[in-house]
């Protein structure tokens, strides 16, 4: 299910960590992780994104971007036969909970989903009859291999050439709230672009999980994404 939001309204929010802050927001360190992050995870386990707003989607080199003061946390609700049962939710102290202002929506949902590595890919099944999530809007991300083209993360984009086509990428030591990342596969879904429809983009690993989503609109060259805390 997509998300909207309005970036005029943005005036009104407090940041809370910004895009240079060198500490993790006050949340704890994670656990060591390992090859299978979903098998380092146990029940009652949670999993913390900081919201971000960007612009300029459009121009390579633009850094133009801030985070809102708001967070999605992740609880592993089961773990079973059939995968990891993980429900998303915005938190109570979010800005976003202050009714006067509105620039995200479904911020009182809370979504369920299952989450599986088969073979090359991560899967996430929602229990709903849509697919319905707050940090990923497509269900299926397969891993890099690491032979596809190398890119920097830059600001809230890559270094890849905008483009409306769909690309499976990589990047290497990438640092996120303190937090550093040898590898990462990088999946770049602008195809919907090139029939006025919103694009995204992901970063993620085998050992990590998500570990930055972001969104953004043909029109408005705009959008907000997730990063991960820890």
């Amino acid at each position: 299910m997509k998300n909207y939001f309005a970036l005029l309204l943005l005036v009104a929010i407090g940041i809370s960590c910004t895009k240079n802050d060198d500490d993790d927001c006050g949340i704890p360190n994670p656990p060591e992780a390992s090859e299978n992050f979903l098998e380092s995870l146990n029940i009652g386990d949670k999993l913390y994104y900081s919201m971000l707003i960007g612009e300029n989607y459009y121009q390579q080199g633009e850094d133009v971007y801030s985070y809102t003061g708001d967070t999605l946390e992740l609880e592993v609700l089961n773990i079973s036969e059939a995968g990891v049962l993980i429900a998303q939710r915005i938190t109570a102290g979010s800005n976003m909970m202050d009714d006067s202002v509105v620039y995200y929506w479904n911020k009182d949902s809370v979504y369920t989903n299952t989450w599986n590595i088969e073979g090359d890919s991560l899967i996430v099944e929602s229990d709903a009859p849509y697919f319905e999530n707050h940090l990923l809007g497509i269900s299926r991300l397969k891993f890099s291999d690491y032979s596809e083209q190398e890119v920097e993360i830059t600001g809230w984009r890559t270094s890849y050439s905008y483009s409306e086509a769909n690309a499976q990428l990589f990047t290497t030591n990438y640092t996120l709230f303190n937090h550093d990342y040898d590898s990462l596969s990088v999946y770049i879904h602008n195809e919907p672009m090139s029939y006025d429809g919103n694009g995204s983009s992901f970063v993620y690993s085998k050992t990590h999980g998500i570990v930055r989503s972001s969104e953004y609109g043909w029109w408005s060259q705009s959008g907000y994404g997730w990063d991960r805390i820890y």
